[in-house]
């Protein structure tokens, strides 16, 4: 019998932890895409993820894409029923990766949304909010974000290139760095008055404000760079993707050994991806325990378990048991039956402390 009802509760069991089997499947970890306009940053995607990906599309441009599945928003409201819906069973059934595409639309409609929340016509236009509208609009960015992966599912982030000057203190750069990077030794005045010498140089950042592209940047394993390169064979233009960060471009991979720059394919990325894990046998990956849909407490199993316990206890006389562990997890006066949905995990909590109390007084 407790076999059987354990099934209804999920549970945490440190006893019997599997190893992490590194994975070879690029949709099994989470991208931050950007480029130049044009390069080919959507149609990279979908050659990575075929039709295991499902397009956000804050823009009306994936008509050529065929064999796509998009999805077109063109509100918060929308984004939150396509989330609503990722909940469902069948959708884990269809989709491996979610791309939103693009980021930088995806915010301007959150941006709209909580606007209208605080009939503002844009935010922060009211002073008596004290920035109650800001806070709201960073939260609900963050958690917006975040309902991809507490779904099930991995998150692919497409957004624009821009160019940003910059300038670094020369004393924190090493020579390595210069190689093949375009800057200008300059001296300048620092902020205490004394002169203070920096390298100079035009950086390929991704086209967002910090506070749009922050928890991106936390999120995600890898950041990729699309951009074009002079061919010194051929001297002509060829299309590129940079794995690893320089002076020049953002870029990172949470693969240790990857390759800093490859054709501007699929292909040629996941050859590196597998060249970077090297001895990983391919037979034995799978998506790491983390990227699993996220299980839901069934309140409806629980409560019933507890109210058989209830009448068990009731028959042994031992009411009291369970009066103290109600008072300890609900506060005294309350009582369990009257917990609703809202107040599952208490309703867990609860239903654990009675099976253990049924056990030591050898209550079935």
């Amino acid at each position: 019998k407790e076999e059987k009802e354990s099934r209804n509760l999920i549970m945490i069991d440190i006893f019997n932890v599997e190893p992490v089997k590194v994975s070879v499947n690029p949709a099994d970890y989470s991208t931050f895409i950007y480029g130049v306009p044009k390069i080919g940053k959507t149609t990279l995607a979908y050659d990575l993820y075929k039709e295991r990906g499902l397009f956000l599309a804050t823009e009306d441009r994936h008509k050529t894409l065929a064999g796509a599945n998009v999805i077109r928003i063109t509100s918060w409201v929308d984004y939150l029923q396509v989330m609503g819906q990722l909940k469902q069973p069948k959708a884990k059934e269809l989709y491996d990766v979610i791309i939103v595409d693009t980021v930088e639309n995806l915010y301007n409609m959150l941006e709209k949304f909580v606007a209208a929340k605080y009939k503002e016509s844009t935010v922060g236009e009211r002073n008596d909010l004290w920035g109650k509208d800001w806070t709201d609009l960073k939260n609900m960015w963050k958690s917006g974000l975040n309902m991809i992966g507490e779904a099930g599912f991995v998150p692919c982030f497409i957004a624009h290139a821009t160019e940003q000057m910059v300038q670094i203190p020369a004393s924190g750069v090493l020579k390595s760095d210069l190689e093949g990077a375009q800057v200008e030794l300059k001296t300048v005045k620092g902020e205490d008055g004394n002169t203070l010498e920096v390298y100079e140089f035009q950086k390929y950042m991704p086209d967002l404000k910090d506070k749009v592209f922050a928890p991106i940047n936390r999120m995600v394993d890898n950041i990729l760079f699309a951009n074009t390169t002079l061919d010194v064979t051929t001297g002509e233009e060829q299309r590129v993707l940079y794995l690893r960060d320089t002076l020049q471009w953002m870029a990172g991979s949470t693969f240790k050994n990857i390759v800093p720059i490859v054709k501007l394919s699929a292909d040629s990325y996941m050859k590196a991806v597998e060249a970077a894990l090297g001895t990983v046998d391919k037979k034995d990956t799978k998506k790491s325990e983390e990227r699993k849909v996220k299980q839901e407490l069934d309140f409806n199993s629980i409560r019933a378990e507890v109210m058989k316990y209830g009448a068990a206890f009731n028959e042994a006389k031992k009411l009291e048991v369970l009066n103290k562990i109600s008072a300890d997890i609900f506060g005294i006066g309350n009582k369990i039956t009257d917990a609703d949905e809202s107040q599952v995990e208490l309703l867990a909590a609860a239903l654990e402390e009675i099976k253990k109390k049924a056990k030591q007084l050898n209550i079935t």
